[in-house]
């Protein structure tokens, strides 16, 4: 019995640590990211509204924590993003609060407490929308076709000014 007992532990091991090789390997395939991009920041201080782009936010509706837009034809899955339809107006409200409002404490050390413009990448590098953002990281899931599915906005590690989610 203790002969059958190693003989599948000495097979089991090696394919479970093979399939978790596999399955991270596919996760990180399909991962996008986020590239800081000056004129996406004067785009959205400009209040510049993208008419290719579907927007939604992240945060309480009246002082959103992040704004992004996403190239129409793209199905974005998640429950903590918002759709809108942004207007003009409702960006001037989100981009002057975002203006005066620097001293949040789960802000990026690096940008300041400012709102910060970024491309959102896919997989392979093409531009897939926009973000702006006190925030300085972001996960995009990739599953397929054109679906996307973003995660809450975070901080890089250590850049927080306190300890936010």
């Amino acid at each position: 019995m203790k002969l059958i007992m190693q003989a599948i532990l000495t097979l089991s091991v090696p394919v479970l640590v093979l399939g978790c090789a596999v399955n991270y390997g596919m996760n990180e395939k399909n991962l996008g990211s986020l590239r800081e991009n000056p004129e996406v920041t004067r785009q959205y201080e400009n209040l510049s509204i993208n008419p290719d782009y579907d927007y939604y936010y992240y945060g309480r509706e009246i002082q959103p924590d992040t704004i992004m837009g996403i190239k129409k034809g793209y199905t974005v899955q998640s429950a903590y993003w918002h759709p809108v339809d942004l207007t003009r107006e409702t960006l001037e409200k989100w981009v002057v609060w975002g203006k005066r409002e620097t001293d949040n404490p789960c802000a990026s050390r690096r940008y300041m407490g400012r709102y910060v413009g970024s491309d959102i990448l896919d997989p392979g590098g093409t531009i897939v929308g926009d973000w702006y953002s006190r925030r300085d990281w972001g996960i995009f899931e990739f599953p397929g076709g054109n679906t996307m599915i973003p995660h809450p906005p975070r901080n890089h590690n250590g850049w927080s000014l306190a300890t936010c989610t």
